[in-house]
């Protein structure tokens, strides 16, 4: 009796156990799927976390101020589950492009990392930076993920037809949009921003008479980038049918019209729209839109017309939903007005590539990273810290859908820390009282938006890695000086970038290009 005591007292413990296995991650998984808490091999069945990590984290931006608040919270969530915590590392949008892959090269015990198909994501994949994520993998050690990513996106993900990357479980809608003091704007009498017009009428009242400001700061590597790119997109929009879509990687200079069925690919320099774009960046240049020492700046457009340095920013529209809660509540005077910036260009409907986590190759604990990332992306508890900072000092909840962004969320502010690889549609919440006309902006967009023909497509660069490296060299220099508008010369300016290309090989670089957009178009063709 003593013997069937003890068992049935053993049989009802490891119930209890399993029970609270089955359990972790709250709502976020059904009990069948759920990862295994507690110290695993000895005797429980499901990954050994008896060893407890610390895993390292890269993200790109600045770090916020309450991080290690949030972060702590996080840990202590993640230590209960997976017995592992996270020490977060950022890198300064400023220094991202160089530091990035050096990272990858020097020697440095790290385990994850934020990626997309515009930050890294293919040139990394290509060079066996990533830890390959298989679907065995996925159902072991991120369950919750397997079970709930978008097939499409998994697809997307593939390089190779391996996938090294966990996309965002989020989609998106990409527009841009100006940000401007609308004190400054009464003060001049402009109406409005919803042009190019406008845009260039306000910037010049700055010009004229607020010598202490800046109109548009731009410089940091991803705002000349974003500007150029706003007034490409819109002059190709206006080619209509015979838009030009720029291939990823984008430092490549390498473009292709979407519905030549033929893929023929071109330099972005030989594309009609290019000198238009280059007149109109080196005529706001010139009129003193932005800093004469624009190429050495190293602070975003935003930071800078946060800081009151400048009157105008460019973004998208969720930094711009972030920002203007942040700014209503620190420069209620400045009266901060939201406007579209697409000047009629259609929305973009991103590919789940747009944002995602990787796991380092060298990890030490790659199986272990995988778990923390599941948890981040699909346990509601860490999914909000993470996006939204910590409920009651930062936010507070808002119906099912909303949040209220608190006076500390400037410290932490919504959706703004490079949270974007783990964005969950089920979890995620917009800012109520935030922009008063996002509704009517996102409405207008969404009659116009769409998703390019290329928007999947993955460049491998193997068979032609100098070319790579030194037309990236080339984009990083000579370019950058273009795309701010920073010539006097423009054609002759630009027919010297077209020697420089040759001579890296850029003939080269296109037919590869060609051979593989052709490839793509075999599953994607043109109607």
């Amino acid at each position: 009796m003593k013997k069937t005591a003890k068992l049935l007292a053993l049989v009802l413990a490891l119930v209890l156990v399993v029970s609270a296995f089955t359990g972790c991650g709250g709502t976020t998984a059904s009990s069948s799927t759920a990862p295994a808490s507690g110290a695993s091999g000895s005797g429980t069945s499901g990954p050994d976390i008896s060893q407890e990590v610390t895993l390292t984290m890269y993200l790109i931006g600045d770090r916020p101020v309450d991080n290690d608040k949030v972060f702590e919270k996080i840990n202590e969530r993640l230590k209960e589950e997976i017995n592992a915590t996270i020490d977060v590392k950022y890198m300064s949008w400023s220094e991202y492009e160089q530091k990035y892959p050096l990272i990858f090269a020097s020697g440095e015990d790290w385990d994850m990392i934020f990626t997309a198909d515009w930050c890294f994501y293919n040139a990394q994949a290509t060079k066996q930076g990533f830890w390959e994520i298989t679907p065995e993998a996925l159902e072991t050690y991120a369950p919750m993920t397997a079970e709930s990513m978008y097939p499409e996106a998994w697809e997307q993900a593939k390089v190779d037809g391996k996938v090294y990357m966990l996309p965002m479980n989020y989609q998106e809608l990409t527009a841009y949009v100006w940000m401007a003091r609308g004190d400054l704007m009464d003060k001049y009498g402009i109406e409005s921003l919803d042009t190019f017009e406008g845009a260039e009428q306000y910037m010049q009242a700055i010009v004229d008479n607020e010598p202490s400001m800046i109109p548009l700061d731009v410089g940091s590597d991803y705002d000349r980038q974003f500007v150029f790119d706003l007034l490409w997109n819109v002059e190709s929009n206006a080619k209509g049918d015979d838009n030009y879509y720029v291939l990823p990687p984008v430092n490549l200079f390498t473009c292709v019209q979407e519905n030549d069925p033929e893929a023929n690919v071109m330099s972005t320099l030989d594309a009609d729209i290019f000198m238009n774009t280059l007149n109109t960046v080196k005529d706001w240049r010139d009129r003193g839109f932005w800093s004469r020492n624009a190429v050495v700046n190293t602070q975003n457009n935003t930071e800078s017309f946060q800081a009151g340095k400048s009157a105008l920013a460019v973004m998208n529209i969720n930094t711009a939903k972030s920002l203007y809660a942040t700014l209503q509540a620190e420069h209620p005077e400045w009266d901060v007005r939201v406007f579209d910036a697409m000047n009629g260009a259609p929305a973009i409907i991103q590919s789940y590539l747009a944002n995602g986590m990787n796991i380092f190759s060298k990890s030490k604990n790659p199986e272990r990273a995988l778990m923390a990332l599941d948890y981040l992306r699909n346990d509601e508890i860490c999914h909000n810290l993470f996006c939204y900072g910590i409920e009651g000092v930062h936010w507070e909840a808002v119906g099912e859908h909303g949040l209220k962004s608190l006076p500390d969320s400037s410290n932490y502010a919504y959706d703004s820390n490079c949270n974007w690889g783990v964005r969950n549609d089920k979890f995620w919440r917009t800012v109520e009282g935030g922009i008063p006309n996002s509704e009517e902006l996102t409405e207008t967009w969404k009659e116009t938006a769409r998703s390019g023909r290329y928007i999947t497509f993955v460049f491998d660069d193997s068979e032609v890695k100098n070319e790579v490296a030194a037309i990236s060299e080339i984009y990083n220099s000579d370019y950058k000086l273009l795309q701010l508008g920073f010539t006097d010369d423009p054609a002759g300016d630009v027919e010297k970038l077209k020697a420089k290309l040759d001579a890296a090989g850029v003939d080269a670089l296109q037919e590869a290009f060609h051979t593989q957009a052709l490839t793509f178009l075999e599953s994607h063709p043109v109607e």
